[in-house]
C-alpha cells in the first residue's frame, strides 16, 4: 500500500506507533521500579497485560489504517 509521506494517514500512523511504544515502555519502567523497591511486587501482571494490550491495539489500528503494524516506530512504512 502506497502511503503519502505528508498525508494524514502517514502522520496518524506515526502518532499511533509512538503512543503504543510509549505505553509499553512506561509499563516496563513501572515494573522495573516496582521490582527494585518492593520485595513483594503484587499486580505486575495486570500492568504488563494492560501495556501489551495498548501496544498491540495501537499496532492493529495502525495496520487497519495503513497496512503495516509498525511495531518499531522508527522504522518506515513499507
Amino acid at each position: 500500500m502506497d502511503v503519502e509521506k505528508k498525508g494524514f494517514k502517514y502522520r496518524l500512523s506515526n502518532v499511533l506507533a509512538w503512543v503504543g511504544s510509549f505505553f509499553l515502555i512506561t509499563v516496563l519502567v513501572d515494573i522495573a521500579v516496582r521490582l527494585a523497591y518492593d520485595k513483594h511486587m503484587w499486580g505486575w501482571e495486570e500492568s504488563l497485560f494492560t501495556g501489551l494490550a495498548l501496544y498491540i491495539g495501537c499496532a492493529v489500528v495502525n495496520y487497519l489504517i495503513v497496512g503495516s503494524l509498525r511495531l518499531l516506530p522508527w522504522r518506515d512504512i513499507e
